[in-house]
């Protein structure tokens, strides 16, 4: 998934239809966009269905969006979660109205914290963050990490284990 900061530096050129930018917009989101669709979908064939109407939607209305509102990903959630409802209510899925609540409020849940992660994350010095980035963002191995930071696999793992503590603390 796209960082705010990396969504922002593609934001004004797909606000004007670039399809470089759009693709990264949407490669970087769109498996958010499914996962959340999933927590509102009975089957995975109608979360991707969900998915990519959202995506669509996102891009229609992206001049709609002001980054100094809130961050894109928290955007995209308000749309996911409504062409959710709507499209389970098409196919005329009936749940108690309990349920819904339910779904209600794990979304402004899930809008919370990962307001709350952005803004722990913002805190990182810049190596934490490039060191985040690269292991739970993009998922590299330690050897990769290695690699890219050249350091050892062994500080490598010392400094993840660090990050992941730290991160504890502040979310405490």
């Amino acid at each position: 998934m796209l960082s705010q900061s990396d969504f922002l530096k593609h934001f004004e050129y797909a606000r004007g239809g670039d399809p470089e930018s759009e693709r990264a917009i949407y490669e970087g989101y769109v498996g958010f966009a499914y996962n959340l669709a999933k927590r509102y979908c009975p089957n995975d064939d109608d979360a991707a269905d969900v998915a990519q109407e959202a995506m669509i939607t996102a891009f229609e209305k992206l001049a709609n969006y002001h980054p100094s509102k809130g961050n894109f990903k928290s955007w995209l959630a308000k749309i996911t979660a409504n062409k959710a409802l709507r499209w389970n209510s098409k196919v005329k899925l009936h749940m108690p109205l309990e349920e819904w609540a339910q779904l209600e409020q794990v979304l402004h849940n899930e809008h919370d914290a990962a307001e709350r992660a952005e803004e722990v994350i913002e805190t990182l010095s810049k190596e934490q963050r490039k060191l985040y980035e690269l292991f739970f963002e993009l998922g590299l191995s330690h050897a990769e990490i290695s690699e890219v930071l050249r350091i050892t696999v062994a500080n490598s793992r010392v400094k993840v284990f660090r990050l992941v503590k730290d991160l504890k603390e502040r979310f405490k």
